[in-house]
């Protein structure tokens, strides 16, 4: 397989050819942000286009393949959230994910299925400290924000008690 070539540059890792997004996606399950205008409406904020800019957790995995090139300069995670954040991103990509963030919805990623331009995501991920509480008010709110958008809400946090994340699904019904 050719190898690949990203460009880091201004603390983003930015791809700009079409034929690299295609093979990030189909052979990393990468999906990135595309971040460009169109140069025939730029106008217009509904569709972007190149560059597409990576997630710093997506960079980190990419990281580990020595057929990737251009990530030398790439930081890695700085404090123990990021490093979380890097750990959970791993866990749902090796359970076979595509991810992307999830900020649209108040939420750390998006969990889809297969291919994100092919099938609608299923989950809105949080990542919550383990210690933390959670009160009713802000469970309803999660759970509700979840289902308004035929979501099913994820609370992720770290057990290191058992040396794993602990994944608890959030929905909202009716009662009656």
């Amino acid at each position: 397989m050719e190898p690949l070539h990203l460009t880091y540059t201004d603390g983003h890792v930015m791809v700009f050819d079409a034929d690299t997004v295609l093979r990030l996606r189909r052979d990393y399950r990468i999906v990135g942000a595309l971040e460009g205008s169109h140069p025939t409406n730029p106008q217009q904020n509904n569709y972007y286009g190149l560059p597409l800019i990576l997630l710093p957790e997506e960079v980190a995995l990419l990281s580990a393949d020595p057929s990737i090139t251009g990530l030398e300069q790439a930081q890695g995670a700085h404090s123990e959230q990021e490093q979380l954040r890097f750990d959970l991103f791993k866990d749902l990509h090796k359970r076979g994910f595509h991810i992307t963030r999830g900020i649209k919805f108040g939420a750390d990623y998006m969990l889809y299925p297969g291919e994100p331009m092919r099938y609608h995501s299923h989950y809105i991920v949080n990542l919550v400290d383990h210690q933390d509480k959670i009160t009713p008010r802000q469970l309803i709110a999660l759970s509700r924000l979840g289902t308004s958008v035929k979501k099913t809400r994820i609370l992720c946090s770290w057990d290191s008690t058992v040396q794993q994340f602990i994944y608890v699904n959030v929905d909202w019904s009716e009662i009656g």
